[in-house]
């Protein structure tokens, strides 16, 4: 798994993205727009302060565009994928939409639940590690 520092998870493009896959399944991407507006607004706390999106909102909001990633692909997938291996890739593209909604069911999203349910899909104990550690540093 490649582990980069210094760069942006979740950019405006990658729900720009996200926003015309939704579109094109006639999917309603209202609620992207709201992500996104929240996540780059100057005031997502509605105090006028400017001082951007309350931190744990800001980080279920980045769960549910993951989840909505994991459904329509996209630059953010992309973005998962490429901390991952070649077969961890392939895993994770065969996988998506399960893990998607089990990803949905989760309320607090940690490291041994992920692996779990992948293991349960039926990738290897390392495999499910790694893919799990990348979705919880993409969302964190």
């Amino acid at each position: 798994m490649t582990i980069s520092t210094g760069e942006s998870l979740i950019t405006a493009a990658d729900i720009d993205d996200l926003i015309t896959r939704v579109r094109q399944t006639a999917g309603d991407p209202g609620p992207l727009e709201s992500a996104k507006a929240t996540l780059f607004s100057g005031d997502g706390d509605g105090d006028g302060a400017g001082t951007g999106p309350d931190p744990e909102a800001a980080r279920i909001i980045r769960q549910r565009l993951l989840v909505t990633a994991l459904r329509h692909g996209g630059a953010l997938l992309a973005k998962l994928l490429s901390r991952l291996s070649p077969r961890e890739t392939a895993m994770v593209r065969r996988y998506a939409h399960r893990l998607a909604n089990f990803l949905d069911t989760l309320e607090v999203w940690a490291a041994q639940p992920i692996m779990l349910a992948l293991m349960r899909f039926g990738l290897p104990y390392g495999e499910a590690e790694t893919i799990a550690v990348a979705v919880l540093l993409l969302v964190g």
